[in-house]
């Protein structure tokens, strides 16, 4: 194959890789893992400010720079499911391209494109160029480093046989140093380097003394490159990666034999069972392409006096461990750092059996590796693409439900008032973050304002019912939502495409004035005897200082409780203006008006407060508890509002001139 052959094949394998790669970008699962989120916080908190050299993940250390150019990535594309995932897709590009630069150099274009053919359709490569992960970038500056150092070193003839100039000398310097700031495993790579160095510096095949004053010069870069990560790790020993570098691994907790046999079983036979890398059963490469990087393998072995075989193996020796000794095997991760090798090894195999076959046959051969790309194509697609998606677990590994939320929040949020139901726990132990939060982090359009509710005690309706969307990121939002608020978000029309129970779009305007309407003859309020003018009947809307005004209240039908039982008061509340940020609402349970409550409950279901705008109504439900020792009879229930930092009570307004700090909403009777 000639260059210019192996050139036009390369173009249109790196097209190949690109639409991969870019096909389904943020929708293949559409969302972020709990390893991805990791990522994800530590780059908000750069981009708040906060750069370090290892930040602190409860005792473990993670470097800095992924995140700090994460950061930078997604200030100019936004911090949401697109920015973040480009890093890594252009990082896998440029992967492909480098690890066919240094293959065609080293050893010629059909084991330059038989490498660049490996790494375009190999299903991991593709999923770890959707991941929100530094061990995305590690592969490129793998090979990198592999090719600066085949230039610096001399390793290949021809047209940079010559001494190169100190451009390459510095970029390899460079290299060696910022490594450490991305990945513990770069403690490897720098290992393998010093040997291969030193492997050329002693080989029959002198290298010039302007060569080596150059390399000399590469190791001063270094060491200032890397003074920083060497001052914070005299400091901060437990978080540096050298602590990190193999893990938890111990001999008891996974045997080398088995985390070698795991190892195998990824590349050949079983893959990685975690569903956020793999679909489960699917191996690294097929058992051919196998075969073929083992002779590959077995090619350089034999060859390893001639620099460019020593290179790699010496590479590949190094980088081994950090594979193997892991807690968790077989795991794509740690696999990582060797798979521009696999690919290497793979194109030297397939070289070989060329070569070592008669004329005759080579078309064989020729035909047989053209059928296992369009094998590894079709496999690869259809797993990528049908298969794995719709794997359960898949969905949830993923959070998909905030995913999907989250982009549909980047359309329709700005052209119809939004109101999510905010769920502060989570959906389950592993995760780290609540589903309302899930579903932020993941958003693109973070700069259009959403309107948040509890939906447990509390109701928005935007412009008084008008045309809004309900946003429920929560699964069981429904199911553990209070009857009595359930009952509106009946009223609702699903949004067609998104998962169930996730979205609503609510127009109630009519029933929500019909509501309002009924609560001035059915369900009347009256001001406190203790009030300016006293006590008479309040008619709503009655207004607060504070910007906000009672609507009315839901009768109680019963009216009949038990000590230990729970009181539930349902209020309508508009907002006039303005509100105070820490405003909230009282409900107390009183023996008598002038006496203090016997049970209280001060609360507010929509929060922050700031979120609100004139003419929204929202709903309070209090759940007040009374005492097991509250006696037999009856009780007034007072409500109210105050401002939390200094218990400031809102003044009733009747003509703007106050009469009192509170209304009452009837009676119960405890027997």
């Amino acid at each position: 194959m000639s260059s210019r052959v192996g050139y036009f094949l390369a173009v249109l394998l790196l097209l190949l890789g690109t639409l991969l790669r870019t096909h389904s970008l943020v929708a293949l699962p559409i969302g972020f893992n709990n390893a991805e989120i990791t990522d994800v916080q530590i780059t908000e908190q750069v981009r708040l400010g906060g750069i370090e050299v290892f930040y602190d993940l409860n005792g473990e250390g993670r470097e800095g720079l992924y995140s700090i150019a994460q950061a930078a990535v997604t200030s100019i594309f936004g911090n949401g499911l697109f920015g973040y995932k480009l890093l890594s897709m252009w990082a896998g590009l440029l992967t492909l391209a480098v690890v066919y630069a240094l293959a065609q150099r080293l050893f010629g274009p059909v084991v330059g494109v038989a490498a660049l053919a490996l790494l375009a359709t190999n299903m991991w490569m593709i999923v770890l160029g959707y991941q929100v992960l530094r061990e995305s970038v590690v592969p490129l500056l793998v090979a990198l480093m592999l090719l600066t150092l085949a230039r610096t070193l001399a390793v290949y003839r021809g047209v940079h046989a010559t001494v190169p100039d100190t451009t390459v000398f510095v970029l390899l310097g460079v290299l060696l140093g910022i490594g450490l700031y991305i990945h513990p495993v770069h403690l490897l790579i720098l290992l393998f380097s010093m040997i291969a160095i030193a492997f050329r510096l002693f080989s029959k095949q002198r290298l010039s003394s302007q060569n080596v004053s150059y390399l000399l010069f590469s190791l001063l870069v270094m060491i200032i490159t890397t003074m920083p990560y060497l001052i914070s790790t005299l400091r901060l020993p437990g978080l540096s990666g050298a602590a990190r570098i193999f893990g938890d691994y111990t001999i008891s907790a996974n045997s080398p034999f088995k985390a070698i046999a795991d190892t195998i079983g990824a590349l050949l036979f079983v893959g990685d069972s975690n569903l956020a890398f793999n679909l489960p059963g699917r191996p690294l490469i097929d058992l051919v392409s196998g075969l073929l990087v083992l002779v590959g393998i077995l090619t350089a072995a034999s060859q390893w006096r001639k620099a460019r075989y020593a290179l790699l193996l010496i590479a590949t020796v190094f980088l081994l461990p950090a594979a193997v000794f892991s807690v968790n095997t077989p795991d794509f991760l740690t696999i990582t750092p060797l798979m521009p090798l696999i690919a290497i090894f793979f194109g030297i195999g397939l070289n070989m059996i060329y070569r070592s076959v008669v004329r005759s046959a080579r078309l064989v051969v020729v035909v047989g590796a053209a059928v296992l790309f369009a094998f590894n194509i079709g496999w690869t697609v259809g797993d990528l693409f049908t298969t794995w998606p719709t794997t359960p677990g898949v969905n949830r590994a993923y959070h998909a439900r905030a995913g999907h939320l989250a982009q549909y929040l980047d359309h329709t949020a700005a052209e119809i008032p939004t109101v999510v139901c905010d769920s502060e726990g989570l959906i389950e132990s592993v995760d780290t973050l609540s589903s309302t939060n899930l579903m932020l982090l993941m958003r693109n359009r973070k700069e259009i304002p959403l309107r948040y509710a509890d939906c447990g005690s509390g109701m928005i309706f935007v412009n008084g019912g008008a045309r809004q969307q309900v946003i429920m990121p929560d699964p069981q939002t429904l199911a553990r939502m209070q009857p009595y608020l359930r009952r509106w978000l009946d009223l609702g029309t699903p949004v067609d495409g998104l998962p169930t129970d996730s979205a609503l779009i609510l127009d109630v305007s009519d029933e929500l004035a019909d509501a309002v309407g009924i609560f001035t003859t059915s369900a009347p309020a009256g001001y406190a005897p203790d009030a300016v003018g006293g006590a008479g009947l309040a008619v709503p809307p009655v207004r607060f200082g504070g910007n906000i005004s009672f609507l009315g209240y839901q009768r109680d039908g019963a009216q009949v409780y038990t000590a230990g039982g729970i009181y539930t008061s349902v209020t309508y509340w508009r907002v006039d203006g303005v509100v105070p940020p820490d405003l909230r609402l009282f409900t107390h349970i009183l023996a008598d008006p002038a006496a203090a409550p016997v049970a209280q409950n001060d609360t507010i279901g929509v929060q922050p407060l700031q979120q609100l705008d004139a003419r929204d109504i929202f709903i309070q439900v209090t759940f007040v508890p009374l005492p097991r020792t509250i006696p037999r009879g009856m009780y007034g229930i007072s409500i109210g509002a105050y401002t939390s930092t200094n218990n400031q009570r809102m003044p009733v307004l009747f003509n703007d001139t106050p009469r009192g700090n509170r209304l009452f909403i009837g009676q119960i009777n405890v027997q």
